[in-house]
């Protein structure tokens, strides 16, 4: 049996529809547990800073470390198990340790640019940053990023506006709450 010119194209096009598809469940179920690990980061954090206000900013720093470090050892439990991230390579590590020291220096240039904001301001400005960074990646990653991404951003408005005596409870709960279910959503595949 041969197949004609076009049944050859529908059948490429398949394949090449059910890579992607495939591509894009393992990214999702890669990213699940750094998503339920964060959440959890943002739950301690944000209800911390609620709890201990005065302490709040080394509050962040500990637990923006244990993040970096529990990062760090998921991607490295993954990489021992043959489940790489498909982007990691031997140079990689350094890109994301440069990547995420960007960040957070960029998050501190931007406080001290902008000093005068009150800390209802600043506990929102990083979610919404990393809301930006999630739906960006889910413009190439897959739907449940951007999904992500735009869930938090709105949490994170309504929360600041409708919200603003509760607002670090309210994001230790529904921001890091929004995480939590992101992670065990993106390991359904």
């Amino acid at each position: 049996m041969t197949l004609s010119s076009d049944q050859a194209t529908e059948s490429l096009k398949e394949i090449d529809r059910t890579e992607r598809r495939s591509a894009q469940a393992y990214r999702y179920a890669y990213s699940s547990p750094f998503f339920v690990m964060w959440g959890v980061i943002w739950v301690a954090g944000y209800g911390g800073s609620d709890l201990y206000p005065h302490d709040a900013g080394s509050i962040w720093m500990a637990l923006t470390v244990l993040g970096f470090l529990g990062s760090v050892a998921i991607g490295r439990q993954r990489a021992r198990i043959g489940q790489q991230h498909p982007g990691m390579n031997r140079y990689a590590s350094w890109r994301f340790l440069a990547s995420f020291i960007t960040m957070g220096c960029f998050v501190m240039a931007t406080f001290a640019l902008f000093g005068h904001a009150g800390w209802r301001q600043q506990a929102a400005f990083v979610p919404l940053l990393i809301a930006m960074f999630y739906t960006l990646v889910g413009l190439w990653a897959g739907l449940r990023f951007v999904i992500t991404g735009i869930a938090v951003a709105v949490l994170t408005m309504g929360g600041f506006f409708f919200l603003p005596a509760h607002f670090l409870l309210w994001m230790a709960a529904v921001g890091g709450g929004a995480l939590i279910l992101a992670g065990l959503w993106m390991k359904k595949i």
